[in-house]
């Protein structure tokens, strides 16, 4: 750590708000709860690259050691219950650059929208937590309009989840409330269990925020999550859209 930097540790309990259907948090709240447990985490001084991790889950009840080091322009949280369960790192970003034409890579739209009041911060700007929930909501569309399969069919009838296991973004600007938005997505690389995808937040024709993302396929049982191959049918479809939309 460098001369201004600070290291400070809290504890940090799941609550009932935080879990999603799998009953583990649904990870852009591990945002919020950054933002709410260290005032120092700066998430509003774009341009930035940050990077997420998610090693284990983290369930109703459990309280979890949270470490902070760094500053305003270069800081980590981790947070674990002896072992670790995630870390974020933000880093001012001296590359602004986001990859050629990566509108027109998107294999999938979903619709326009305004970005509301309640998305954002005290400075009217899009809150980090509710951009990642942006991605989700378009990852969603993506399945029932493109891949011709719902969440419903996913995660209530087959017991599948898709949990996010690594997020790398490059945020330009975050978007002010009242402007349209819209994602783009694009499947990069399909494996054996697991998915890697782009995704754009765009704003008027220009991308302000570029994230990749890894994706696991796993059955969701009560005490454990187990990982699975991806529905062959499935694969077949993510992977058509993969070959059909290669980078010049």
């Amino acid at each position: 750590m460098t001369n201004d930097s600070v290291r400070i540790e809290r504890d940090f309990q799941v609550r009932f708000a935080h879990i999603d259907g799998a009953r583990v948090i649904y990870y852009p709240r591990y945002l919020e709860i950054v933002a709410d447990t260290f005032p120092e985490a700066s998430m509003n001084c774009p341009p930035f690259d940050i990077v997420i991790r998610f090693m284990r889950s983290n369930r109703l009840g459990d309280t979890v050691k949270m470490v902070f080091e760094g500053n305003a322009r270069h800081w980590s949280v981790s947070g674990g219950m002896g072992n670790p369960h995630f870390s974020i790192e933000v880093e001012s970003a001296t590359d602004t650059s986001f990859t050629a034409n990566s509108i027109e890579l998107a294999s999938f739209n979903d619709d326009e929208r305004q970005v509301a009041g309640w998305m954002c911060g005290p400075d009217s700007r899009l809150h980090l937590s509710r951009y990642y929930e942006l991605i989700s909501n378009a990852i969603e569309q993506w399945f029932e309009n493109s891949l011709g399969m719902t969440f419903h069919e996913l995660h209530i009838a087959q017991d599948i989840g898709i949990p996010t296991v690594q997020l790398n973004t490059r945020c330009l600007r975050l978007p002010l409330a009242g402007e349209a938005v819209s994602m783009g997505i694009r499947p990069i690389s399909v494996g054996s269990s697991s998915l890697l995808l782009n995704s754009w937040l765009i704003c008027n024709n220009e991308v302000l925020l570029e994230t990749s993302q890894a994706i696991v396929f796993v059955r969701l049982h009560r005490s454990k999550i187990q990982k699975i191959r991806i529905p062959e049918a499935l694969k077949q479809r993510m992977s058509s859209q993969l070959a059909a939309r290669q980078p010049e």
